[in-house]
């Protein structure tokens, strides 16, 4: 039997969505500690070795439906799962084992979901069915909540919390000495962390990016550290801009557990990142940050914590991007103190969404 069984994009080898199942795990434990737990994932004996839990394959039907049967709770973990810009294949996956869920008799929860943008009409229409009917949702920023108001969403307990991840701490300083040693990084100057991918209009703003990075080179006598979120496609876009700037700047080459990403992202000055858990990580350490923006869910996050944007990627302009940076850079330590005000009230509400997973659960005891 188990208590819990979490939904989301595991096991796919993706930093945030690494960091969102070991905050849940994480949190949960803390509030019961002997808490029962199965993670659907691609990859189940990594899963399984990495967070101490059983862990079956995402993709076995039969499997998941049998698992069900003996499971108390389904939680379709943190993360942006709700939407059709990935696919619908992707949207149809979660919508589907939601819907098993509840058929099977289980409580559900949506755990600090970012919702949409769910943009096909079939697909919102199913969204909206589905969604309904669970017990209650958490959603990690306010656009999340406009979203289901637009779907149609109304039956279940709807509350704005916050990302889990932001309550992950990072790994001790003498442990990431180590590791930016043998990365061949050095602290000696400032560093300038950017979280870069690939999407639609890269030729672009890859080549904004690396002329905004040698900017900030010059200009600032700072070093640009290029930190991949998701191996390999980021570690590829990270060594092609690097290939279009002056000087060659630091890459971090390999794979890292959460907190040893964390204790890296503590040591930057200023962060530039299109991809959201690099901003959630630098926020949580109160490192200024500018977004970058392929997806509303990184607006969404960029406005609920009140940080700038460099705009959408797409139409990414030097100029501005300059401008940004500088008025970033003269008022970075009233920004991380700021930060670090705002965050014991984000630690809490990403915190929250653990008690209410264990409330809900305790109702089935």
């Amino acid at each position: 039997m188990y208590d819990v069984m979490i939904s989301g994009y595991y096991g796919f080898g993706n930093s945030g969505d690494d960091a969102i199942l070991l905050a849940i795990i994480n949190n949960l434990r803390i509030l019961k500690k002997d808490i029962r737990i199965v993670v659907l994932s691609k990859n189940p004996k990594v899963t399984a070795s990495s967070y101490g839990v059983d862990s079956i394959d995402r993709f076995n039907l039969f499997k998941v439906i049998g698992t069900m049967k003996k499971t108390k709770l389904f939680l379709n973990g943190g993360g942006n799962l709700i939407q059709d810009v990935t696919s619908t294949r992707s949207l149809m996956y979660y919508l589907t084992t939601t819907y098993l869920a509840k058929l099977m008799g289980l409580k559900v929860m949506l755990y600090a979901n970012g919702i949409g943008p769910v943009s096909k009409s079939l697909n919102r229409y199913f969204t909206s069915k589905v969604i309904d009917k669970a017990d209650i949702i958490t959603l990690r920023e306010e656009a999340s909540s406009l979203e289901l108001k637009s779907l149609g969403v109304t039956k279940p307990e709807i509350l704005v919390t916050a990302d889990p991840a932001l309550g992950l701490e990072p790994a001790g300083s003498e442990e990431i000495e180590i590791i930016m040693q043998k990365e061949g990084i050095s602290a000696d100057t400032p560093l300038i962390g950017f979280s870069i991918r690939k999407w639609a209009g890269y030729d672009g703003y890859s080549r904004v990016i690396s002329q905004a990075a040698d900017y900030m080179e010059e200009k600032y006598k700072v070093k640009s550290l290029f930190i991949p979120l998701h191996f390999p496609s980021d570690l590829a876009v990270a060594e092609d801009i690097a290939s279009k700037m002056k000087r060659t700047p630091f890459i971090l080459r390999n794979v890292y557990e959460t907190d040893k990403i964390l204790g890296i992202m503590k040591k930057m000055d200023l962060v530039l990142g299109m991809r959201l858990h690099a901003l959630i990580y630098s926020v949580s350490l109160s490192v200024p940050v500018i977004g970058l923006i392929y997806d509303p869910k990184v607006q969404g996050f960029l406005e609920y914590v009140n940080q700038p944007s460099g705009g959408n990627v797409s139409e990414l302009d030097l100029d501005n991007l300059k401008k940004l940076i500088d008025e970033v850079w003269s008022h970075r330590a009233e920004i991380s103190k700021q930060l670090e005000a705002n965050n014991r009230l984000l630690k809490q509400k990403a915190f929250e969404n653990a008690e209410i997973a264990i409330r809900l659960l305790e109702t089935l005891a």
